[in-house]
């Protein structure tokens, strides 16, 4: 009996180095199928690396992605790791879980990009951005491919529109609220003073109703500006309405 217990042993430890040291390569005809495809695999299952990380929808690709298993997540019912990543000019990273359902759970996440590279999304028509975009998100989930909760933040430190105007640092907060989302804007320490909401849905349909309002400290130049947006409130604030999906931005 001694000899057959230390000849399981034997093929338990083996079992378990051959998984442990299992090439990347080798899943590769099973991640590699609609909507996700990986390029330039290296390494193992459970630390690895790939070149490109590329969903059609949206079309943003990660690049120089990197990840290291965290076993213990399989006693959760799911398989996990950490990530880290580049996309957008900027590096990112975070603990990534998928469950047996395919429901994908995002935590601890970090990014942080300039904010020039971010000028095709937010909603102002200006030229060029300064400053840096800092993400942190506490919690991420996807339930069948559709945004089920998102708890987190965005700041942008040493906000400016390059020779125009500095807004200080603007911070967007995002909590869930029953089935939508709500991000809050506000700044401090600006030459404007910005505030508003956006409401997100789970089929990533937002809805944004900002308001700028020139200060004391507001160059001249920039109250002129204002002005194309509109007649101010009685406040002397201007609005700015948008609305649409964010799978249509174009990155």
């Amino acid at each position: 009996m001694r000899i057959v217990g230390l000849f399981l042993l034997g093929l338990l430890a083996f079992a378990v180095t051959a998984i442990w040291k299992f090439p990347a390569e080798g899943i590769l005809p099973y991640v590699n199928t609609a909507p996700v495809v990986l390029s330039g695999v290296k390494g193992t299952v459970w630390n690895g690396s790939a070149q490109s990380v590329v969903a059609p929808e949206p079309a943003l690709p990660l690049t120089n992605v990197q990840w290291k298993a965290k076993p213990l997540t399989l006693l959760s019912g799911s398989a996990g790791a950490d990530i880290n990543f580049e996309v957008l000019g900027g590096k990112g990273e975070g603990l990534v879980k998928r469950n047996l359902a395919g429901n994908v759970l995002v935590t601890d996440g970090n990014y942080r990009v300039p904010a020039s590279r971010l000028e095709q999304f937010l909603p102002l028509p200006v030229a060029e951005f300064g400053g840096i975009v800092q993400a942190n998100i506490q919690e991420l989930e996807l339930e069948n491919n559709l945004l089920k909760r998102t708890l987190g933040s965005l700041t942008w430190s040493k906000a400016e529109i390059k020779n125009t105007v500095q807004l200080g640092e603007v911070l967007f907060d995002i909590v869930p609220q029953g089935e939508q989302h709500i991000g809050k804007l506000s700044n401090t320490d600006g030459q404007l003073d910005l505030r508003g909401e956006v409401l997100l849905d789970q089929a990533g349909n937002y809805k944004a109703d900002i308001q700028i309002q020139p200060t004391a400290e507001t160059p001249p130049q920039v109250s002129g500006l204002l002005g194309m947006l509109g007649q101010p409130a009685s406040d002397g604030s201007y609005r700015i309405r948008n609305n649409g999906n964010i799978q249509n931005l174009q990155f």
